[in-house]
């Protein structure tokens, strides 16, 4: 076919406009396959992976999406089961009434599907981010038929949840520890073991004529650590952290001491500068602590590595029964042992002053990863701190000044980075 002089400028122009849309649906289509590490779910192309266990309900692929349509509630579950992972994926809701969900170490049965879904509200209830136990239990977070958690978790997630836009879900499963992301802003943080294991799936609600889209749905694998039990000595898993979804869970004395790096695709928080934090009494002063987090009977094990140089005070420290600035314990392991060093202080108002009634010498953190336990007992005062082995206390104490408190990790005034920090215990 021939074109004149005149026409060309519009069909070039033309024809770099629908390179520019292919370009951006094949951008669409391979982010969830652009990082190390993540696999993806949707090819962008066809529903391989994916079935429908229902009588009913459409599935299609449209611009890279994929689009489901159905008069009753059906989900869309992948073939595959997952145990331990970081999911992620994009939803659009239709104008209108409309109800969708991520699910995920879901059942499914002919025409049922059941288990933990991530709720998808647009509603103006507002519960997107939320925890719902889908044919079972109902509500987890917000709790069934409680007024004042459903005012809080709307305080606490108001704004995460854009109405006419794509919403950037992420899922956290380790253990018995759940995480919901929407858009970036943590919506649920739950500890619970009825599942450990299932399907992946994305939810209809079954609004007649109502088009609902999903789109880069990827998978990161994860490995549970050992010490990631439900319980220890008796006390209830309250806090597990791997650092795979981010440090938004904590606080620190100098947010720029602080960083997360990427340990050969693990990653973990590194205190990796001095701090420039001036405490109000002499004590530590690099700290990184949990927000929102007081336990009084407490079990806590990290995974910690020294990186400063080998000297005798070459520390790594775990604080508890933190109040205020001013009032703590720490336990400071160190590479020998006199007056200031490799101890059991307690910060009560005053400079650090030493509590420990035995311990060993000191502790060779040499080079790697050593296992760090602080055991607490509020009712005794009892303290107890472990190294690499967990038959054996390094130094043990006993004090009441204290009751529940915070926890936190970190390092006199040297460097060091920690990883799955799991926390048993009890809140006040």
């Amino acid at each position: 076919m021939m074109f004149r002089d005149a026409e060309r400028p519009r069909l070039v122009a033309v024809a770099v406009m629908l390179c520019s849309c292919v370009v951006g649906l094949w951008s669409s289509v391979t982010e969830a396959s652009s990082t190390p590490g993540w696999t993806p779910l949707f090819d962008g192309r066809t529903l391989d992976g994916w079935s429908n266990p229902y009588d009913w309900g459409k599935a299609w692929v449209q611009d890279g999406q994929i689009v489901l349509q159905a008069e009753k509630k059906f989900f869309l579950v992948t073939d595959k089961r997952y145990r331990d992972f970081v999911f992620e994926g994009d939803v659009k809701m239709p104008e209108g009434e409309s109800n969708s969900g991520f699910m995920f170490r879901c059942h499914q049965e002919h025409n049922r599907v059941y288990g933990y879904q991530a709720e998808v509200d647009p509603s103006d209830r507002q519960w997107s981010g939320g925890l719902y136990d889908e044919g079972r239990r109902g509500w987890l977070n917000p709790r069934n038929n409680d007024g004042d958690s459903a005012k809080a978790f709307v305080e606490s997630t108001k704004g995460a949840f854009k109405r006419d836009d794509w919403n950037r879900y992420r899922i956290h499963c380790i253990g018995p520890s759940i995480r919901i992301c929407v858009n970036g802003v943590l919506t649920t943080d739950y500890i619970d073991a009825t599942d450990r294991e299932g399907y992946i799936a994305i939810q209809h609600h079954g609004e007649a004529g109502k088009i609902y889209r999903f789109r880069n749905l990827r998978i990161r694998g994860l490995a549970a650590p050992a010490a990631l039990t439900e319980t220890s000595n008796g006390l209830p898993l309250v806090f597990f952290d791997d650092f795979e979804s981010g440090t938004d869970r904590w606080t620190q004395t100098d947010p720029n001491a602080w960083k997360l790096i990427d340990q050969e695709g693990n990653h973990v928080y590194s205190q990796y500068q001095a701090s420039r934090y001036e405490p109000p009494v002499r004590s530590p002063l690099n700290i990184a602590r949990i927000k929102d987090l007081k336990v009084s009977d407490f079990v806590t094990q990290a995974r910690m590595e020294q990186t400063g140089r080998e000297y005798g005070h070459r520390d790594m420290c775990v604080f508890f029964g933190y109040q205020d600035p001013s009032h703590f314990y720490y336990t400071h392991i160190a590479t020998a042992a006199d007056d200031a060093a490799h101890s059991i202080h307690i910060v009560n108002g005053a400079p650090r002053a030493p509590i420990v009634l035995e311990r060993t010498k000191g502790a060779d953190w040499g080079t790697g990863y050593h296992d760090v336990r602080v055991v607490r007992d509020v009712s005794t005062g009892s303290i107890e701190v472990f190294f690499d082995d967990m038959s054996k206390p390094i130094m043990r104490a006993v004090d009441k000044t204290f009751g529940a408190g915070g926890i936190g990790f970190g390092t006199f005034d040297d460097t060091g980075n920690i990883d799955d920090v799991v926390i048993w215990g009890r809140k006040p």
